[in-house]
């Protein structure tokens, strides 16, 4: 599956739109919950890396109907990178839906939630009605094509490894079970097993240490 087949779609909901969902007490408990990374989906739900904002280091330790934090890799007084297990109705609904990728910039804030997803077309127009029906309250969406929005790690990896991290997204190397394997992508993308690996394990690391180095 190429980049060109896939488009990107922002989605806004307002606190007062997700009055229904177990994940509203996200926006109340921290400041800002911000999505890094996908690691895996599986059938309970997405997990990912994230970076939380608070104000008091201790809300970490409440139980979120929505989020369990696996690990807390890195951590400051008004800040944590977190490994967590997304299992609320969005997290769960993005984890069965192989088109569908959770991308930033997506969030959560006092006043609601953004939500980019980038997907193919079919796999996107399907989540629009898929979500009419999950997000009750309603909600606000932005179609676009892929140069509306920044790529999600174009700002910070060099282009090589935006080039094979976006590849191995695209083919499915991060779902669970993996969709695809180094060598097929280094096969698409005319380059070595090795090269591939290489830049995938540094695109990885870049990312962590993105959100991590100001802690």
């Amino acid at each position: 599956m190429s980049s060109q087949h896939t488009r990107y779609v922002q989605i806004n909901l307002r606190a007062d739109q997700g009055q229904s969902l177990p994940g509203r007490t996200l926006l109340t408990t921290f400041k800002k919950v911000e999505f890094l990374s996908s690691i895996e989906r599986s059938h309970i739900g997405t997990r990912c890396y994230v970076s939380i904002d608070y104000d008091d280091p201790k809300t970490l330790e409440i139980e979120q109907a929505a989020m369990k934090v696996l690990n807390i890799i890195h951590q400051s007084s008004t800040n944590a990178v977190c490994e967590v297990m997304l299992t609320g109705p969005i997290g769960m609904y993005f984890a069965s839906q192989p088109e569908l990728w959770w991308v930033a910039p997506s969030f959560t804030h006092p006043d609601g939630m953004r939500l980019t997803i980038r997907g193919t077309t079919g796999a996107l127009r399907k989540m629009r009605t898929d979500l009419e029906h999950l997000l009750i309250d309603g909600y606000n969406m932005k179609l676009g094509s892929e140069s509306e929005f920044n790529p999600e790690f174009a700002d910070f990896l060099p282009e090589r490894q935006t080039v094979v991290l976006d590849k191995a997204i695209d083919m499915g190397y991060y779902d669970r079970p993996r969709q695809c394997t180094q060598r097929e992508i280094a096969d698409v993308l005319n380059l070595k097993q090795a090269t591939v690996s290489e830049h995938l394990q540094a695109a990885e690391a870049a990312i962590i240490h993105r959100y991590s180095s100001d802690l």
